[in-house]
């Protein structure tokens, strides 16, 4: 019993010994080809039936060989590989017969290769494959001899395939199936290899196919050309190794020679005390092809499952590369010991790592969350944009001064979001609206341009050319706030619409105006839908109330005011028919040091001629187009009219001045409304004062402005004739 147990540890200690990887004296490589354990150069360096020999070849150089074979033969090693599958890729020589030209065997090698005598190889069944060459041949192969005497064959194994070509024509490079060329699957089990061929007819005479041939090789390893056919005929003196070809052997461990009835699988193997599988992570697996088994690493570890030092069975880090992990774009590889795992990210849950929350309501989160982002944003640009505004036109200043700011929002609630627009000119639209206490108001909004005064001819005058204002304003020195301040100070004037507040929050304020309901003196002179009942006193205190109300903005002590824009759309009437004269901010504010602006909006018909000349807008202007005026009281005709029978435009004041050279009176132009055709003396007094207001109007009307009143000598006039007409209506 001591004995067995003697022997026992010391093969145990043996196959520790050989585990080893760095055994003194044993080679790891050879010809530059890697000789892993269990295979091994040397006594004690491999593990029985592994053997390889290191020999060198004609010229030098190492060639490493299989050991032992039963051949004198060497057996060239290309390849030794443990994982993933334990295989040897080796060379064998191809098997042929040759034939003279009467049909005689010339010589004959049958490929017979016993590499095996240990049992540890098997030819591959799915890695290799057999093919014949030749014009009447019949090949094939053996494998694993029977040991029953008595069997009908010696060999458990048969397979071959039959070529025939009765014309050299018929064999094609790339082509086998069966013209010069065949091949065919082999079976699992062989252990080695001898060919047979066989003839049908007599090969006497046949050039073009002298030899035979047959081997089995790698698969993709060969292929067909018509060529071979003819090419390698061998010589009985050479080599038998001349022509070879590459195959896979499987091997595996197995004891008793690989006889299948006695070597041990993977249940029996753990127990022996020569067991194979070493490495701490490594696996026992059954060969598939032949008994036996071998040895794998365990699933996440990579490496030589043979053996227990360097070298041996290690974790794989998956994690390092993307094609040996399945962990999706929403988590982390985490490397384990044999394996590794999918750390899900934030927010991110099951075992695809799937958003807690769909892509497409975070999509359309995001797409919710950026919209609101975008309008704070807008909204809080335009807040920083319409403070800035604001101080840049004095708001600060103007409320200090206590005059009534409103801002852009306040304003569209006001005019109930710009829906009522009740007019518009040069310089804006102009909106209806009512503010906190009920009061409607006008709210006027400027365009955002600027007439320009350049090249102030005709047509541009009949159609001013606008361009953009500049950002930052042209008045820096807070000019503006000077002229907000003012309107509301003039606008004080009875005869004046009132200014009651402004919104300094756009590049060019808005200014919010008293409403006067009762419509513009436009409307009610010159109306198709209802006629005008205005009496001559009514024509003429609503003249000398806008008169007045000029004269005032001409007359201020330190300022003047040029209105730039008098026609009848600017004077509003109230429902007592007090006149309110509009649009008087419209023009630039004219320093005492300078007697003239440049740029104004005025209607054509109401220009002055010479502004038309000299592009320089003066208090005589404001006289001339108050003049034009004058004559549509008296006439009810507008500044300009159109007559089909003459087929032109009328100019009033060109028609008026005329009548009155040629007549001395503009009876001929009166309105007949205002009774003056009579000879009772209402009719005289009334064509009395038409003709002291036709000559007012004409001196108006003086193309040397220096020959034209003054717009308070123009009220003083307005008011004689109103105590002479007085004198008649008592």
């Amino acid at each position: 019993m001591s004995s067995l147990l003697l022997r026992v540890l010391l093969i145990q200690l043996a196959a520790v010994e050989c585990l080893s990887a760095a055994i003194p004296g044993c080679l790891t490589q050879c010809g530059g080809v890697e000789i892993p354990y269990p295979f091994g150069v040397g006594t004690n360096c491999s593990r029985k039936g592994f053997r390889i020999k290191c020999i060198n070849g004609s010229a030098g150089e190492e060639i490493p060989v299989l050991l032992p074979t039963t051949r004198y033969q060497n057996i060239r090693v290309l390849n030794l590989s443990v994982s993933p599958l334990p295989e040897a890729r080796v060379l064998l020589p191809v098997a042929w017969q040759c034939f003279n030209a009467t049909g005689g065997v010339t010589g004959i090698y049958s490929g017979d290769v016993d590499f095996n005598p240990e049992g540890v190889y098997r030819i591959s069944n799915t890695q290799n494959e057999l093919f014949v060459l030749g014009c009447d041949t019949y090949a094939f192969t053996k494998g694993v001899r029977v040991h029953n005497v008595n069997a009908r064959f010696p060999y458990r194994y048969f397979t071959g395939c039959i070529t025939v070509s009765v014309d050299e024509k018929d064999p094609r490079d790339g082509a086998c199936a069966g013209l010069g060329c065949c091949r065919v699957d082999i079976p699992p089990g062989i252990t080695d290899t001898s060919m047979t061929f066989s003839s049908t007819w007599t090969r006497a005479n046949q050039t073009f196919c002298p030899c035979d041939y047959a081997f089995i090789v790698e698969k993709g390893n060969y292929t067909f050309k018509a060529s071979d056919l003819v090419s390698h005929t061998p010589d009985n003196r050479l080599p038998l190794d001349w022509w070879t070809m590459p195959l896979r052997l499987d091997w595996a461990i197995r004891d008793n020679n690989g006889d299948s009835m006695t070597s041990i699988s993977c249940a029996q193997a753990p127990n022996e005390p020569d067991y194979g599988c070493r490495s701490k992570h490594s696996e026992c697996t059954n060969s598939t092809n032949g008994p036996g088994y071998f040895c794998k690493c365990a699933h996440g570890y990579d490496g030589n499952p043979y053996v227990q030092s360097d070298g041996e069975c290690t974790n794989i880090n998956e994690c390092q590369d993307p094609k040996s992990h399945n962990c999706s774009s929403g988590s982390k590889c985490i490397d384990t010991d044999g394996g590794y795992y999918c750390q899900c990210n934030f927010f991110r849950r099951g075992q695809q790592c799937d958003p807690l929350i769909p892509m497409a309501a975070v999509a359309l989160l995001t797409t919710f969350a950026a919209v609101v982002l975008g309008c704070v944003a807008i909204v809080l640009l335009q807040t920083l944009n319409n403070r800035k505004r604001f101080n840049r036109n004095g708001g600060k200043l103007l409320n200090a001064q206590g005059i009534t700011t409103y801002t852009k929002r306040e304003l569209k609630k006001i005019t109930n979001g710009y829906s009522k627009r009740l007019g518009g000119g040069h310089f804006g639209n102009v909106y209806e609206g009512t503010i906190v206490d009920g009061r409607k108001v006008a709210v006027k909004c400027p365009m955002r341009t600027r007439v320009s005064s350049h090249r102030c001819h005709w047509k541009n005058l009949i159609r001013p050319r606008r361009v953009p204002l500049p950002q930052q304003r042209v008045e820096e020195d807070g000019s503006f706030m000077n002229e907000i301040r003012f309107q509301f100070e003039v606008s004080r004037h009875k005869n004046l619409v009132q200014l009651l507040g402004c919104c300094l929050e756009t590049d060019i304020p808005i200014l919010v105006f008293e409403f006067v309901a009762n419509g513009s003196l436009e409307d009610i002179l010159h109306s198709a839908k209802k006629p005008c009942t205005l009496s001559l006193p009514e024509r003429l205190d609503i003249a000398i109330g806008s008169a007045e109300a000029i004269a005032y903005m001409h007359s201020l002590d330190n300022q003047k005011r040029v209105h730039g824009d008098i026609k009848p759309s600017n004077i509003f009437l109230e429902d007592d028919l007090n006149p309110k004269v509009s649009d008087f901010g419209s023009s630039k504010l004219l320093a005492i040091h300078s007697y003239y602006v440049r740029a104004v909006a005025a209607d054509i018909g109401y220009m002055d001629p010479l502004y038309m000349k000299t592009e320089h807008f003066t208090l005589e202007c404001d006289v001339y187009s108050f003049g034009v005026v004058l004559l549509e009281f008296i006439t009810r005709r507008r500044a300009s009219w159109y007559e089909q029978d003459q087929q032109g435009n009328k100019i009033l004041p060109m028609e008026f001045v005329k009548c009155f050279k040629d007549h001395g009176s503009g009876c001929a132009m009166y309105d007949s409304r205002l009774d003056f055709s009579g000879e009772d003396t209402q009719s005289r007094c009334n064509k009395r004062c038409l003709d002291t207001i036709g000559m007012l109007a004409v001196r108006c009307l003086k193309e040397d402005k220096r020959e034209r009143p003054t717009m308070a000598e123009v009220v003083e006039e307005l008011k004689r004739v109103k105590v002479l007409l007085l004198g008649t209506h008592i």
